[in-house]
């Protein structure tokens, strides 16, 4: 199999496991607690599990509702695929928020007591298969008590600011060039980070935006390995006059398009 089609499908893996889910000052990040009552799927996002559940369904993104993307449900696992390793536990434990609400297979199991648990949960997957940067985009959807989205979003700013958090392990997986971000003036609140770790032979980049929506928080998950040999091949291809694949560069990082965001706010 060629590197290029290794790749691109370790890409899409990527998307598919992360998925089960503007402006500001450098490392500050933007909070409305006097924003006015959130309305639909957002203000019942605090009932029962399966009525949670059906409005998060309905309010999730489909193909059509952002421009140029292709929109996707998080394919169910293999029964027959390897099983996942067994979770292990955040360390250190103030750093478990960060990857809580992105993939289920690597953060702590059960949770730590600091991340509370969500009473319903949807996920998307985002792709521009006209963009460059070979970015996947996971949209998730996750309903709590108001109270428990308020502390979700109060510990990961602690987070994605600590220096504690830098780099840190999730079982065998170590995070690495952890920041906060500048976050987006979206919702009630909103906190913005990035982080890497190695995908087998390659580093995956993720950039992460958590919206607050009353009691709704809403995740994307921006994502896109950086690979210096295929980096290379594309340019060999160009001095041959053919075209590369357009592999992501050491400087360009994935981004959250703002375009999701709104359209997801949109539909809640």
């Amino acid at each position: 199999m060629s590197r290029v089609v290794v790749a691109v499908s370790v890409v899409a893996a990527l998307g598919a496991t992360a998925a089960c889910g503007g402006g500001g000052d450098d490392g500050k990040d933007s909070a409305k607690p006097g924003a006015g009552a959130s309305k639909d799927a957002s203000t019942d996002a605090s009932k029962g599990g399966a009525e949670a559940a059906g409005r998060l369904e309905k309010a999730a993104l489909a193909t059509g509702d952002v421009k140029g993307y292709k929109v996707e449900k998080p394919k169910t696992p293999d029964a027959s695929a390897a099983a996942a390793p067994a979770a292990g536990k955040t360390s250190p434990a103030v750093c478990a928020p960060l990857t809580a609400l992105l993939d289920p297979d690597v953060s702590a199991k059960p949770k730590p007591k600091s991340v509370p648990e969500p009473k319903a949960h949807v996920g998307r997957i985002l792709t521009n298969p006209g963009g460059r940067a070979l970015t996947t985009t996971d949209v998730g959807l996750s309903a709590y008590t108001r109270a428990d989205a308020e502390r979700v979003m109060a510990d990961l700013r602690t987070a994605a600011k600590s220096k504690k958090c830098a780099a840190f392990r999730v079982d065998g997986r170590r995070y690495l060039d952890v920041k906060a971000l500048p976050a987006p003036d979206k919702g009630d609140e909103a906190v913005s980070y990035k982080l890497t770790h190695r995908k087998g032979e390659y580093t995956a980049r993720e950039r992460v935006t958590v919206v607050r929506d009353g009691s709704t928080l809403l995740t994307f998950d921006a994502s896109n390995l950086y690979d210096p040999a295929g980096v290379q091949d594309d340019r060999e291809a160009e001095r041959e006059g053919m075209k590369g694949i357009g592999t992501p560069k050491a400087d360009e990082d994935p981004k959250v398009d703002t375009a999701i965001i709104d359209a997801q706010l949109g539909k809640l």
